[in-house]
């Protein structure tokens, strides 16, 4: 059965380097405050974008 919540978090969490982060941050937030997303998939966006976020500044470190 389709799962919007589902949908929504798995479209963020793809979205997490392709889209700005402010970007990513600001759907999010929508969608908690429409009652789809919870405070724990915030907290899963939020981890997705940190690790992505180290994982640019280690590649930036190494050049």
């Amino acid at each position: 059965m389709f799962n919007l919540r589902d949908f929504i978090k798995k479209g963020l969490l793809a979205a997490v380097g392709n889209m700005a982060d402010y970007q990513v941050i600001l759907n999010a937030a929508g969608w908690h405050e429409k009652g789809v997303l919870t405070e724990e998939d915030l907290a899963d966006i939020n981890a997705a974008i940190e690790a992505q976020a180290s994982e640019v500044t280690e590649d930036e470190n190494m050049d």
